[in-house]
């Protein structure tokens, strides 16, 4: 595949429009494509036809060595110059579209760029290529995106994985970069006033209307209290406890170590905060995570998506907490990269009836 292909465009207007994108790949319907049964080389050669077909139909300009940071490890789609994926769909009375290393429905970051920009998962164009197994012809071609998808055929369905955050080092320069160092999202929830109530609850405590802050009032705290902080190793905690130990007694807590020792998610239920700690690439979110809504137990009408988020990023030399990000945990794909401790897919069927619908057309999202 030619090497232009595996870089991104210049920026995200360099990209070709859906329509512009069904039009290139029309000529290769009737084309002749030969099944060899085996998934792997199937999947390769038709990827290959399709490159080929983009990169000799005035490709968009790529960019440049050191404007872009492709993050995560594993996911990201092939050919990047187009932002596409490419899939084979041949008999059955439904597809199984597999989506490998990434959430189609949620932002996550997959490409950074230096200016600030990013191509986000949510943003990758499913190029899906029908082929009679009978003729070995190319019979329709869908470009689709991941919210037609979901409008038209459901939700992708959630793998069972371990869930991990990638803050890139140009991410983490660019929070850094803003006023106060902070990385801040508001919400609508909660009262400044409940500051004065907190000694009387439970950091493991359900939220309530007696409680609740806004993360303006906790932003507040970290600001005064929390950057500029040493947060240093000490033999008996890890770092995470000491952070919310010392977070928490700021927001006018009273713990002791059985609490802090109950773990649990959220660290701080009474806030509806996960509290974490950033001083490698990596932060670690557990069993928990944003890319993937679901209800949490025992926090009001709180899901993953609107769990609010506090991550101090430390300095791993001096243990200074040197920036932070706060805001709810569906803001965090939009500048991070969610990546799993292991492969997992989502899934989502589509009625083989669709492909039937589109015959001898290259179209997108019809």
């Amino acid at each position: 595949m030619d090497v232009r292909l595996k870089k991104p465009p210049k920026d995200k207007s360099f990209l070709t429009s859906l329509p512009d994108l069904a039009k290139k790949l029309e000529p290769l319907i009737n084309t002749e494509f030969k099944l060899t049964g085996k998934s792997r080389t199937d999947g390769s050669n038709i990827r290959k036809l399709i490159a080929d077909k983009l990169i000799n139909s005035n490709p968009p300009l790529h960019a440049e060595k050191n404007s872009y940071e492709v993050v995560p490890p594993k996911g990201v789609p092939k050919i990047l110059l187009e932002y596409v994926d490419t899939y084979i769909v041949t008999t059955g009375t439904s597809y199984n579209l597999q989506v490998w290393n990434r959430n189609p429905s949620s932002e996550s970051v997959q490409v950074q760029y230096s200016n600030g920009e990013t191509l986000q998962s949510g943003e990758v164009r499913f190029i899906l290529v029908k082929i009679d197994p009978d003729n070995y012809k190319i019979t329709a071609i869908a470009v689709l995106t991941p919210e037609y998808i979901v409008n038209k055929f459901g939700t992708f369905g959630k793998p069972t994985v371990k869930n991990q955050l990638i803050i890139s080092s140009s991410s983490r320069q660019l929070v850094l970069a803003k006023q106060n160092g902070i990385l801040f999202y508001d919400d609508a929830v909660g009262h400044k006033e409940n500051i004065k109530n907190l000694s009387l609850f439970s950091i493991h405590d359900q939220p309530t209307t007696e409680s609740l802050l806004p993360l303006s009032k906790i932003k507040e705290i970290i600001v005064s209290k929390i950057i500029g902080r040493n947060i240093a190793p000490a033999a008996t905690k890890n770092r995470g406890q000491m952070l919310e130990e010392i977070f928490a007694n700021e927001l006018g807590y009273s713990i002791n170590d059985n609490e802090l020792l109950a773990g649990g998610y959220p660290d701080i239920r009474n806030q509806a905060l996960e509290v974490k700690i950033q001083d490698s690439p990596t932060v670690d979110l557990g069993k928990f995570s944003p890319e993937f809504e679901i209800s949490v137990p025992d926090c009001a009408n709180f899901t993953t998506r609107n769990m609010r988020y506090f991550i101090a990023l430390t300095n791993p030399e001096t243990n200074i907490v040197e920036g932070a990000v706060l805001c709810q945990g569906n803001k965090l794909g939009l500048h991070f990269t969610y990546v799993p401790e292991e492969s997992y897919k989502c899934q989502r069927s589509i009625p083989m009836s669709f492909f039937a619908g589109i015959q001898g057309l290259s179209v997108f999202n019809p």
